[in-house]
């Protein structure tokens, strides 16, 4: 069930636009943590966390585009 284009937004759309804003903070906060265990795990400070927290922040970035395009007319 897709919402037509002049009509107010359904509870799906929300969902789908709340999980949308989650995503980002998510994607960063789980590059952050695989970073930190591997810069303790490997000795690498901080190296490790500066690579996933970037990678984290990269995807979290595309998938937010993604999304906002489903909602671009």
């Amino acid at each position: 069930m897709k919402d037509a284009p002049g009509e107010p937004l359904g509870y799906r759309s929300i969902w789908s636009l709340s999980s949308l804003a989650l995503n980002l903070p998510v994607s960063i906060a789980v590059g952050l943590f695989f970073g930190y265990v591997l810069d303790k795990w490997l000795g690498t400070k901080p190296w490790m966390l500066i690579i996933w927290t970037l990678l984290g922040v990269a995807s979290g970035l595309m998938t937010l585009i993604r999304g906002i395009r489903k909602y671009d007319p």
